[in-house]
């Protein structure tokens, strides 16, 4: 949905968690974001509406981080809501190598404690690619199946000022039918190009699912825009 800087916003948004790394500048920093679509793995949050985003954070410089986000939701008229708390600790292995493990609570408030669940990420980074994992053992709320969601991306400098981001996943429960279409597990996937505009981040995404259920995972534009302070 991590969700730290800028750059970890966008994977997040489609599905890709960005590694937590140590910095020369520790402290406090905080992000907004406004978005024509919520998009997490490939599958929207919002039916397909604008969302309102925003977070703060906080970079002890030695690895270690912590964090919290939150964003409008629509899973039914009740839900309207994420809020999610995180830390992370990562370093790197050597010059081009770089890693991160990091805990998740996704919170609903609304619904108490039904839909709440937490997610270990473990992830690498090697130049422009990284690759990981994330695990929950009650994925979306108590009771709910064991989930994995391999993942990989690739980041690219489009000049000075622009990148392109692309990135591949798998959700995966063990729990027969439990996605759309009758599935146990669906792939997503995303490219997104982020320009300067006027003092913000302009982001554009094609994200999308490989179900045909219709809707919230089918192809589609995501539009943002983003200031990190």
């Amino acid at each position: 949905m991590r969700k730290v800087t800028l750059a970890c916003a966008i994977l997040l948004l489609s599905g890709v968690t960005a590694p937590v790394v140590a910095e020369e500048d520790s402290g406090f920093s905080a992000n907004v974001t406004l978005a024509s679509d919520y998009s997490f793995r490939g599958w929207s949050q919002t039916t397909r509406d604008p969302a309102i985003q925003g977070g703060f954070d906080y970079d002890f410089g030695n690895g270690f981080s912590i964090g919290t986000w939150g964003s409008n939701i629509n899973f039914g008229a009740s839900t309207t809501m994420e809020w999610d708390l995180y830390m992370g600790f990562g370093g790197s292995m050597n010059e081009s190598t770089e890693w991160s493990a990091s805990l998740i609570r996704f919170e609903y408030p609304s619904e108490g404690d039904a839909l709440d669940y937490i997610e270990l990420h473990l992830n690498f980074a090697i130049s422009d690619l990284s690759f990981g994992i994330a695990y929950s053992p009650d994925y979306l709320g108590d009771g709910g199946p064991t989930f994995f969601y391999p993942n990989a991306g690739y980041s690219m400098s489009l000049g000075e000022s622009a990148a392109l981001d692309v990135g591949i996943g798998m959700s995966m429960t063990d729990e027969d039918s439990f996605f759309a279409d009758g599935e146990d597990s669906y792939i997503d996937y995303s490219a997104t190009v982020t320009v300067p505009f006027e003092g913000l981040d302009l982001a554009f995404g094609l994200v999308g699912t490989n179900l045909d259920s219709g809707g919230d995972t089918d192809p589609r534009l995501v539009l943002s825009l983003s200031k990190s302070f």
